[in-house]
């Protein structure tokens, strides 16, 4: 990770918040079983614990996660929502 969730107090995930969070899981699970397990679960993953602990979903993903997103133009990130990508010009700027 390249931070961790902040130890101030947060408001209390909602019922749909932790809902997200289980379906993600089931999703990292199912595609682990399947050796499959990709960036796609891993993202959605970071994005339902991210919502959880008010934090972005870049903020819980390693940088080389941040640098293969980047990499991938097809991947659905939302930089505002999902927090910014390392953009490269010849060698990687963050």
């Amino acid at each position: 990770m390249t931070t961790t969730p902040s130890s101030s107090p947060t408001p209390a995930p909602t019922p749909a918040q932790l809902a997200a969070v289980l379906t993600a899981a089931a999703d990292l699970l199912g595609a682990r079983q399947d050796h499959m397990l990709g960036l796609d679960e891993w993202a959605a993953l970071a994005r339902a614990v991210g919502a959880c602990h008010a934090c972005k979903a870049a903020d819980l993903l390693t940088e080389r996660d941040l640098d293969d997103i980047a990499e991938r133009a097809a991947m659905d990130w939302d930089e505002h929502a999902d927090g910014e990508l390392p953009s490269f010009d010849g060698e990687w700027r963050r």
